[in-house]
């Protein structure tokens, strides 16, 4: 018992690393941005795949596929990141 104890705590405090599907970044444990279509989070504006302003409020993405989806339905987009509900990829 006092083993398996040591090893789960061992195993917890090893990084993890989520892989990202491609043209993806990995995943981000303390994000600064939420890409509005697809909710995954963005450490930094220097780690998104561009950025638009809308209604005064600049939203970042996490891959080079969010923008055009972004730009094809902003007001649509917005409304549902603010209810949670984001687009699958």
């Amino acid at each position: 018992m006092k083993i398996t104890v040591m090893i789960a705590s061992a195993l917890a405090m090893l990084p993890i690393t989520a892989i990202a599907a491609p043209g993806h970044k990995a995943a981000v444990k303390h994000a600064a941005f939420t890409c509005p279509v697809t909710g995954d989070k963005i450490a930094s504006a220097k780690d998104a795949f561009g950025h638009e302003t809308y209604k005064g409020k600049t939203y970042y993405f996490c891959c080079p596929e969010c923008k055009p989806r972004f730009d094809k339905n902003r007001a649509g987009v917005v409304a549902n990141a603010a209810k949670g509900k984001y687009e699958k990829m």
